[in-house]
């Protein structure tokens, strides 16, 4: 099959055909000359192939082909796909020589607008292109000499490509083969639409043909193709969403350089965010096996002996440690070609280092890989791996980045190169706009929503990313807190995905569910590797499994109250602190509004020091003062009681002496002990499960909650002990098998089907990480501008220097304010609130008057969006909280403006910092 390259040089090329070439523009800007069509034509062509390049996407791209076109046996046909798919882009802007376009959107004072023709503005160039596209290639195919079959199949398949030209000015891909009329309108217009062929010399083509199928155009596209899809439900979904991809970002990239390229600053982007260089890969590895206890490792990888003492010491437990990273290495290196792994270990055996241990192992076996990207469900998650993968592995500022909704934009300049440089339209900022649009770094880590929404969307700019997939390394980090109702979907895009775009996938937990054990709509499945195969060992070895023991006194006793709750949690503290000289006991609910009402109980205590509140309304400056605060006095004689809900079961690293939890998924309960005694350094840690609330409402349709409620109490406690999550995991994977019968609704063959028809909406809605409809509510009170860190005497900048200097643009800046700490400066978050809403006005004003793409506009968005997550926190909507807060604010520009926060009633303010919302303050008589 010929290169991606090879086709493109030999594609039309728009200034050898299209007569006058010179005189057809593709974008205009007030500051300099009117880039003509065939110049970004070009642009884009270059771009598209450097990406090609970058990527390894040509043996992507043929393996998708082949697959697909496996029974056509005939290899030039399927080349003929290739061709199709690398024209769409050539192809993408030809439409661009309708006047209307170069009148109303050009400004080109050369043309005239055509009244009532085909190209109403609703159609604009996209249309044209396709038609354009589609014309071109079925003349082609008429005269080829393939057979007539092999013509109807291969012009029927060209209306796929044609697509991505219709959408790509479109926010999606939607469902191609159900889209009624979608090609039919060509036969009404097509008297009109001729005389475009002609301008790119197009005369050869045979009109009578080309009417004849244009006019039976429903026939051959539903009857021809769509109706007769091979079933193969991946590799054309994936063909024409990495098209889409491809078309999509080299248009917005050769679109950035001339629109926003200067005489001071270049808008060309020539950084792909690749390891693109094996000395560089060489030395990453290097830092990594010199980095702390990674010396050991390597020292005796060939000689370590696996041995599993029984003696509960720190120094068994390095050992222990050290042993998981050279069996890690060992089997890497002895399945370096394999594409599925498993890394399970258990909580305090450095996971971050064993899955970086696999990386540069990895990288270093492939040449062909080039990327990795971490992939996780927590926004703590990602800024505390990103910090020790950044020092582990000894990376530059350029070649890591952390991407979710609360990271401001990453840079890959110096501050003071930036300073230095900076032209009056921040042109050094643009650049950091596509980094990070495009994920322009070789090490991402990223949000699982956003993650998987690559594999699946048919959004655009989602969608973006997907090229960068192929030939990378994904690490998927705490599988377990994933719905088991999407457990199936994830593992079909996750195999698929890993065969065709050579993409090594790492799962890994210390609860792994094996999903790779699902049966039902599953076959020929590639095994998984398991980097750790005696990770159970490890699990229940003394220096592991007796870190914490769990203990269900308080659950035998069956619903308690919260009174008995605090008697108990007072009196096993008290205990614990007389033998250890102090106590760091955390208590987690299921429900806020039982943290808050345990939380009023010691509000006046003679023994804890510190009493903390964390929940999911606690805004991000006081859950890190908590946390800091808690590291911060490790030592010190202080006892400290911590209430929260499970918001600190991942992803929050503090280490506690007591738990006590409210029981609900045995893997919850699990991730709870992970944050009591964490670095196995302290005897007589114990975690208490007790029932108070329910945990039905959150996880009734949960696997994993049927299964647990069917096993006994002396199971549970078992499958804790033991860390035989195995046992609960067989029972929820038979159970979504059983759920997979294909006569049930939404089943994995279901799902399949949708990929297959190129359902892409369906694709995208049926597959949801978060199901529930979450609320974001703005809380305009005065935020620290940095708490005190986690190490005395050191700050925690709540915001950076980068979010200051960009408030201060717009006059807000830092003031004094009182804490319950103290007086600190503080940034206004009612002055934050309406530049935001001055924001959003202005880009309404800019849709308006038609003002177009504005990237610094964009990139302040994207800046104050940033800013604007430090006050806010996420509500249900159906939930009863979000539907009390209703007469205290209001849902504007994608927020709730919780305006009365501060208003004092005898239950207590609405909200106050230090606690979060307070519910109980809405029961009082200002209701009645």
């Amino acid at each position: 099959m010929k290169s991606f390259a090879q086709i493109l040089s030999e594609a039309p090329k728009a200034q050898d055909i299209l007569i006058n070439h010179k005189q057809y523009w593709a974008h205009i800007h007030q500051d300099k000359k009117a880039e003509l069509l065939y110049e970004h034509i070009q642009l884009v062509n270059t771009y598209a192939s450097q990406l090609v390049i970058a990527h390894g996407l040509d043996t992507t791209i043929d393996q998708l082909i082949i697959e697909y076109t496996k029974d056509w046996k005939n290899e030039e046909a399927a080349g003929f796909l290739k061709t199709l798919l690398v024209h769409a882009i050539v192809f993408h802007d030809f439409g661009k020589v309708n006047e209307n376009f170069q009148v109303k959107r050009m400004k080109h004072k050369g043309f005239r607008t055509m009244q009532n023709n085909a190209l109403s503005p609703s159609h604009g160039h996209s249309y044209l292109g396709t038609f354009i596209f589609l014309s071109y290639h079925i003349n082609i195919l008429l005269k080829s000499s393939f057979s007539q079959e092999e013509r109807v199949k291969l012009i029927g398949h060209g209306f796929f490509f044609a697509y991505t030209i219709l959408q790509h000015h479109s926010p999606a891909l939607y469902d191609i083969i159900q889209r009624d009329g979608l090609f039919t309108r060509f036969k009404e217009v097509l008297a009109e639409l001729k005389k475009y062929l002609l301008l790119y010399q197009l005369d050869n083509i045979d009109e009578k043909m080309l009417s004849n199928i244009y006019a039976n155009i429903e026939s051959l596209w539903y009857g021809a193709v769509a109706g007769k899809l091979p079933n193969v439900p991946f590799p054309l979904f994936a063909l024409i969403k990495l098209n889409f991809s491809l078309l999509t970002a080299s248009d917005y990239l050769a679109t950035h350089e001339y629109m926003n390229g200067n005489d001071t600053s270049s808008a060309k982007t020539d950084d792909f965010g690749i390891f693109d260089s094996r000395e560089r890969i060489e030395e990453i590895a290097q830092h990594l096996r010199s980095y702390k206890h990674n010396v050991d490792v390597y020292k005796d990888l060939e000689t370590h002996q696996l041995d599993f003492p029984s003696d509960r010491t720190n120094a068994n437990l390095n050992f222990l440690r050290k042993q998981m990273a050279v069996e890690t290495v060992r089997n890497i290196r002895e399945n370096y070609i394999k594409r599925l792994f498993y890394l399970e270990a258990p909580t305090g055996g450095g996971k971050t280092n064993l899955s970086a241990l696999t990386v540069a192992e990895l990288l270093l076996t492939n040449p062909e890989l080039n990327k990795v990207f971490y992939v996780f469900p927590f926004t703590t998650l990602i800024t505390q791996t990103f910090a020790s993968l950044k020092e582990s592995m000894g990376l530059k500022d350029d070649e890591i980045v952390e991407l979710h909704s609360k990271a401001p934009f990453a840079s890959k300049q110096d501050k003071k190169d930036k300073e230095d440089t900076k032209d009056g339209l921040y042109g050094d900022e643009k650049k950091d706009f596509i980094d990070n649009l495009f994920a322009l770094y070789p090490l991402t880590l990223m949000s699982h929503v956003k993650f998987f929404d690559i594999l699946k969307t048919n959004s655009k700019e989602q969608n973006y990313l997907l090229h960068r997939l192929a030939n990378s390394i994904v690490v998927i980090d705490e599988l377990q807190s994933y719905n088991p109702g999407i457990w199936d979907k994830m593992l079909f895009f996750i195999e698929k995905y890993a065969h065709y775009f050579n993409i090594r996938f790492v799962l890994m937990s210390a609860t792994l569910p094996k999903i790779s054990n699902l049966k039902v709509g599953f076959t020929d499945m590639v095994p998984f590797v398991d980097l750790l195969p005696n990770a159970q060992q490890y699990m229940t070895n003394v220096n592991f499994s007796s870190r914490v023991s769990f203990n269900f006194e308080l659950y035998h006793q069956d619903k308690i109250d919260l009174e008995t709750l605090a008697r108990a949690v007072q009196e096993k503290s008290r205990a614990y602190a007389e033998q250890n000289g102090s106590v760091k006991t955390i208590v987690e609910f299921i429900y806020k509004k039982s943290a808050s009402a345990f939380q009023r109980l010691f509000q006046q205590n003679d023994f804890f020091d510190k009493v903390f509140v964390l929940s999911g309304t606690i805004l991000e400056s006081r859950r890190r003062e908590i946390i800091n605060y808690i590291k911060r006095n490790t030592s010190d004689q202080i006892n400290i009681l911590l209430i929260t809900t499970q918001v600190v079961e991942a992803g929050v690293d503090i280490d506690m002496d007591l738990g006590f939890k409210n029981i609900s998924l045995l893997d919850s309960d699990e991730q709870l002990a992970g944050r009591v005694n964490r670095n196995a350094a302290k005897n007589c840690c114990e975690v208490y499960l007790f029932h108070i609330d329910d945990a039905r409402v959150l996880y009734g349709k949960d696997h994993r909650y049927k299964k647990t409620n069917e096993m006994s109490i002396g199971e549970r406690q078992e499958v804790l002990q033991t860390k035989d999550f195995k046992r609960l995991y067989e029972k929820v994977l038979l159970s979504i098998d059983d759920s997979n019968n294909p006569l049930f609704k939404n089943s994995i063959s279901g799902y399949k089907e949708l990929v297959s028809e190129l359902r892409y909406t369906d694709v995208d809605k049926e597959f949801q990480i978060i199901e529930q409809d979450n609320k974001t509510v703005f809380v305009p009170l005065f935020i620290p501008v940095y708490v005190e860190g986690a190490e005395t005497g050191k700050n925690d900048a709540i915001f950076t220097s980068d979010d200051l200097a960009f408030l201060e643009r717009y006059g807000i800046t830092p003031v004094e304010h009182e804490f319950d700490n103290g007086m600190t400066l503080a940034i206004n978050g009612e002055s934050v609130w309406e530049l935001y809403t001055a924001q959003i006005e202005q880009q309404i004003i800019n849709r308006k008057n038609n003002n177009g793409f504005d990237i610094a506009q964009k990139m302040n968005f994207k800046t104050l969006q940033a800013i604007m997550s430090k006050f806010c926190f996420s509500l249900i909507s159906y939930s009863k909280d979000y539907g009390e807060i209703q007469l205290f604010g209001k849902e504007e520009y994608g927020y709730f403006y919780f305006s009365y926060f501060n208003d004092n009633r005898e239950k207590g303010k609405l909200y106050d910092y230090t606690t979060g919302l307070n519910s109980e303050a809405f029961s009082d008589s200002y209701f009645i």
